[in-house]
């Protein structure tokens, strides 16, 4: 007859689980898999929506300055602004391409408005503007729908004071897409290359396709995803 092993409880509490027989350790309860849904198990993304967007002139009488920024992440220090003033039949009045200390995006587009504004005054266009930049932010503030800001109180106020200036009215448009904005994009990049100031419908011709093409209604696509 096979021999058995007993042991008293005493010292069953006072051993090492690893000295017990196998008999005497505590059953493991079952743990059920924890199963994570693969990325298979999510619907794709929708796909993004696309809309065509073009330059719209200002009304009979009004002239339309479109604004812009640019800042190099290259090393090199870089950083412009741009701008052309333009009447309704979208042909230019003046237009400027100059650069600019680095600094972040936001404080250069609000130089480049800056800018912008005080060639309108200069050149007499100040009875009636129209504003219009593709920075979301600055176009918020100014028009007092956010208080948000990537400029110090001292730039705002700066051109608060400008754009009271403008007898008849200054009109700080709706927010443009980049699609929407190339001759001004256009300009900064030409200050890169040939920074100048432009008057009555001179400018260079890489600026001038571009007018042309806003002159002629040409619509360009933008995708915007879905929410």
């Amino acid at each position: 007859m096979a021999s058995s092993i007993v042991l008293p409880v005493s010292a069953i509490h006072h051993r090492h689980p690893s000295q017990l027989p196998s008999a005497c350790l505590p059953t493991q309860r079952w743990q059920p898999v924890q199963r994570h849904a693969t990325p298979a198990a999510y619907p794709p993304p929708p796909p993004p929506r696309t809309i065509r967007v073009r330059w719209t002139p200002p009304r009979t009488g009004w002239y339309k300055l479109n604004f812009d920024g640019s800042v190099l992440h290259d090393g090199s220090g870089r950083a412009s602004i741009g701008g052309a003033i333009r009447d309704s039949a979208g042909r230019v009045a003046a237009a400027f391409a100059e650069r600019t200390p680095h600094a972040p995006i936001g404080v250069v587009e609000a130089r480049a408005l800056i800018r912008g504004l005080r060639l309108a005054e200069d050149g007499g266009f100040i009875h009636r503007l129209v504003v219009e930049g593709d920075d979301l932010t600055l176009v918020r503030l100014l028009r007092g729908e956010s208080r948000q800001t990537r400029i110090s109180r001292d730039v705002e106020e700066d051109i608060l004071e400008l754009l009271g200036r403008f007898r008849g009215g200054c009109e700080v448009h709706q927010h443009v897409y980049r699609e929407g904005n190339r001759v001004a994009d256009a300009l900064c990049h030409e200050a890169y290359r040939c920074p100048g100031v432009w008057i009555d419908r001179t400018v260079p011709f890489r600026v001038y396709e571009k007018v042309e093409d806003d002159r002629h209604g040409v619509a360009h696509d933008r995708a915007l995803l879905r929410v």
